[in-house]
């Protein structure tokens, strides 16, 4: 299935369906908030750095543990609020709670609270620093009274302040659900904090957001790029 990565320097980032993303770096591959079993990746023994940001059905799967038969070492990093007895038959599991650190195989983490459940994940690796927002985002509901909102809001201002002041890439949510204020936290974002590249995630298939976000982000004279996603799977280099 994976068959698309073109190797060389930087990153190689594989989109596999909402919020599941896999990356190929030089010497490890990262998957983030994936819920399949069957994952077949490239030839090689790299070791596998599995995430999952929070206990929701469309972050994690307890199917993901079938990754542990691959050849090559497989660790995974779980958010705290992921039940326990779920990795009971694992090794190599590493917990995080929010404003946490790990390092697995290289790899450095540190987290953030997210805004709804869990966390997020800032990742350093192959000197790239990757943003994973999991849930954490500005979730502004137009069904929400005024004071959820507002406090939504600096909850969401508090974590971005926590974040590097550089990323060369940030995974967020860009969600249809939110309506007219589906774009709100990754303004928030690319406003605050210095953003090479800004992939869309928790679409629900609504890929058309990718090309407004980027034309709304241009009007803004922002010059962060947008990863337009159309297809499941897709590949992209990360330079």
């Amino acid at each position: 299935m994976l068959g698309l990565f073109v190797h060389g320097y930087g990153m190689d980032c594989t989109y596999l369906g909402h919020s599941a993303f896999l990356l190929e770096t030089e010497h490890a591959y990262l998957l983030f908030d994936y819920t399949k079993e069957s994952l077949k990746l490239p030839a090689g023994e790299k070791p596998l750095v599995v995430f999952a940001s929070h206990r929701h059905g469309d972050h994690f799967n307890p199917r993901i543990f079938a990754l542990a038969k691959r050849t090559g070492r497989t660790t995974f990093v779980l958010s705290s609020d992921i039940a326990t007895h779920h990795a009971t038959k694992v090794d190599n599991v590493v917990w995080l709670g929010p404003y946490e650190e790990a390092e697995v195989e290289g790899v450095g983490i540190r987290t953030l609270k997210s805004t709804d459940e869990g966390v997020a994940f800032i990742v350093e690796v192959d000197g790239k620093t990757v943003y994973f927002a999991g849930d954490l985002n500005h979730w502004h509901w137009n069904g929400e009274s005024e004071e959820y909102n507002h406090q939504m809001e600096e909850d969401y201002h508090q974590e971005l302040r926590l974040l590097p002041r550089f990323l060369d890439v940030a995974f967020v949510p860009v969600d249809p659900r939110l309506e007219d204020a589906y774009s709100l936290g990754a303004k928030d974002l690319v406003k605050r904090v210095s953003v090479t590249q800004l992939v869309p995630m928790h679409l629900w298939g609504a890929y058309e957001l990718c090309a407004k976000l980027e034309a709304e982000l241009r009007a803004l004279d922002i010059t962060t790029a947008v990863t337009v996603l159309h297809t499941e799977p897709q590949t992209w280099r990360i330079v």
